[in-house]
């Protein structure tokens, strides 16, 4: 099942890849791939949506 996963910074949005790799390291047994990653902002506020093929066991 392909699911979306938004994360969000504020500010200079500096933090937010970090915020991406830790939210893949702490959820890696539930992703089967990573289909794309798009950055977005609006003023301060950066999103990013992670799209990813959930592993079903």
């Amino acid at each position: 099942m392909v699911k979306h996963m938004t994360i969000v910074d504020y500010g200079d949005g500096s933090d937010l890849k970090e915020k991406i790799y830790d939210w893949i390291s702490e959820n890696e047994g539930e992703i089967l791939e990573i289909i794309d990653i798009e950055y977005e902002n609006s003023g301060n506020i950066f999103y990013a949506t992670v799209t990813y093929e959930e592993r079903s066991d």
